[in-house]
């Protein structure tokens, strides 16, 4: 297929959620469990099911979960070959699934939605993964995404 101006629409989502969804302790987050023991079928698990580049929550889910979004805009637009991008990555969680469990979440403190959100930072802050130069995180703020959820997002910018 041809390339279009705004292949990266496509292309930044789904590299994040491919690093997300292979990072163990991000895994371990999402599947409530201890991150010694998250295999490879939960990461495929993670990325089918809770981590997608657009807003969802299955509400017929019988379970609290947490949720990953992976969003991009163009935010300024320089010349043809030059824009500004923002990413968003936003952690949803449902009220029920806030809290970590001390015994799974050994030494954690703090909430599910925070340290994922925290550990997602880790990830990309500062770091040169795509686009040109390092994603440079721009603020962090509280979401109400659905109802019975609370939410953080992240927004990075980067040239490309």
């Amino acid at each position: 297929m041809a390339n279009t101006y705004l292949d990266q629409l496509v292309e930044y989502p789904a590299k994040i959620m491919q690093i997300i969804s292979e990072d163990t302790i991000c895994v371990g987050f999402l599947a409530n469990k201890e991150f010694a023991e998250v295999t490879e079928d939960d990461f495929e698990w993670a990325l089918e099911k809770r981590i997608y580049d657009y807003q969802y929550v299955d509400e017929t889910a019988d379970e609290a979960s947490a949720y990953v979004w992976v969003e991009t805009e163009v935010n300024r637009v320089e010349n043809s070959k030059i824009k500004d991008m923002r990413i968003y990555i936003t952690v949803t969680c449902h009220k029920e699934f806030m809290k970590l469990n001390c015994k799974t979440f050994k030494g954690m403190i703090g909430n599910r939605r925070d340290n994922l959100s925290r550990y997602i930072d880790k990830l990309f802050n500062g770091k040169s993964i795509m686009g040109i130069g390092a994603l440079r995180l721009k603020n962090v703020r509280s979401v109400a995404p659905a109802t019975g959820f609370t939410g953080r997002e992240l927004c990075y910018e980067i040239r490309d």
